[in-house]
């Protein structure tokens, strides 16, 4: 089941105000009511912050984002389902039994025979959302062959390509966590 909730730009725009408020208008409040110099508030601030750091990055969320889902959608709010990724999306990959065949956005078309595929990467950097960030990267001894995630039926090629005996999923989920410029070594023909 998917549960769904308001756009994340809501949530921000309560939880940076009421973190605010948490690291400085206490320490501020404490300065007032015990006839503290209010320019103290700047040094405790700092510190109220980072005692209290994980209220205000991990509870703070829990506590506000179900009130600021069910005040999103009282109000009539609708959440449209996430979009293709673009410029991804207007990538094609296709995969059959004997190869896989990528169509550029210009309407090039590259095929790499599977017999061919000598090893399988995954390359990512930290582009993104503005750009392709992460890609297949299939070795022959001839080229290399570049598909970005996100293409058009990448879906299957990902089911395809764990197919290949000694597919290593634990790089490949290590390389979906990245955000960093790396390549991530998934399968070598032995």
């Amino acid at each position: 089941m998917i549960i769904q909730s308001a756009p994340p730009n809501w949530h921000v725009a309560v939880n940076i105000p009421v973190a605010v408020i948490w690291i400085v208008g206490i320490p501020f409040a404490v300065c007032s009511f015990l006839s503290i110099p209010l320019w103290w508030v700047v040094l405790i601030a700092p510190i109220w912050g980072f005692l209290t750091g994980r209220i205000t990055d991990r509870w703070l969320p829990q506590l506000t984002g179900p009130l600021i889902d069910k005040l999103f959608f009282t109000i009539g709010g609708v959440r449209k389902p996430l979009g293709p990724l673009t410029p991804e999306s207007e990538f094609s990959v296709e995969t059959t039994v004997a190869l896989v065949r990528l169509t550029h956005p210009d309407g090039t078309i590259e095929d790499l025979l599977w017999d061919d595929v000598t090893g399988i990467d995954i390359e990512t950097n930290a582009l993104g959302p503005f750009a392709p960030d992460v890609f297949w990267v299939l070795r022959s001894s001839k080229r290399v062959f570049h598909i970005p995630q996100g293409a058009s039926g990448d879906d299957q090629l990902l089911e395809r390509l764990q197919q290949f005996p000694g597919f290593d999923n634990e790089a490949f989920i290590e390389a979906m966590a990245s955000t960093a410029e790396a390549t991530f070594e998934v399968w070598r023909r032995k």
